[in-house]
C-alpha cells in the first residue's frame, strides 16, 4: 500500500478513538484511562510479536529506542492531555485542535532533518492550523 493510504487509516483510526474516549466519559481518570490504554496495546503487540517471531535483536538499535521514545512521548504523555482534553472540552473541540500538529511536525522536520517545505505542504500545514485556530472564534 502506499503511505498516504496507511495515513488515511491513522486519521480513521484516531477518530474513532476519540471516540472511544469520549463514550467512557469521566468514570476513570484520563491518567489511569491513558496507563489501561498502553498496557492493553503493550499486551496486544507483545502476543503479536512474539507469536511472529519479530522480537529480536532490532529492538535493541538506535531506530528501537527512538521508536520506544516516541511511544512514551505519544502514547503515555500525549494521550494523558488528549483524553484529559476530550473529558474536559468534549471530542470535537478537543480532536480538531490537537489536529493542528503537523505544524510542529513540519517546523521540525525541516530544522532536524531538512526536510523541505513546499508550496503545497506549507499552504496545506497552514489550512489545517487555520482551521483549529477558528474553534476559538
Amino acid at each position: 500500500m502506499e503511505g498516504w493510504v496507511y495515513a488515511l487509516l491513522a486519521v480513521l483510526v484516531w477518530g474513532i478513538e476519540a471516540i472511544i474516549v469520549r463514550g467512557a466519559g469521566d468514570g476513570v481518570d484520563p491518567l489511569v484511562g491513558t496507563g489501561i490504554g498502553c498496557i492493553a496495546a503493550g499486551l496486544v503487540f507483545a502476543v503479536y510479536l512474539g507469536t511472529t517471531g519479530k522480537i529480536n535483536s532490532d529492538i535493541l538499535t538506535r531506530s528501537g529506542f527512538y521508536y520506544g521514545l516516541a511511544g512514551v512521548t505519544s502514547f503515555a504523555v500525549g494521550h494523558y492531555f488528549y483524553y484529559t482534553a476530550i473529558n474536559k472540552s468534549g471530542a470535537s473541540l478537543s480532536a480538531s485542535l490537537v489536529a493542528t500538529y503537523p505544524l510542529l511536525t513540519v517546523i521540525l522536520a525541516w530544522l532536524l532533518f531538512g526536510e523541505q517545505i513546499t508550496l503545497k505542504s506549507g499552504l496545506g500545514t497552514l489550512l489545517i492550523v487555520i482551521g483549529g485556530l477558528l474553534l476559538f472564534v
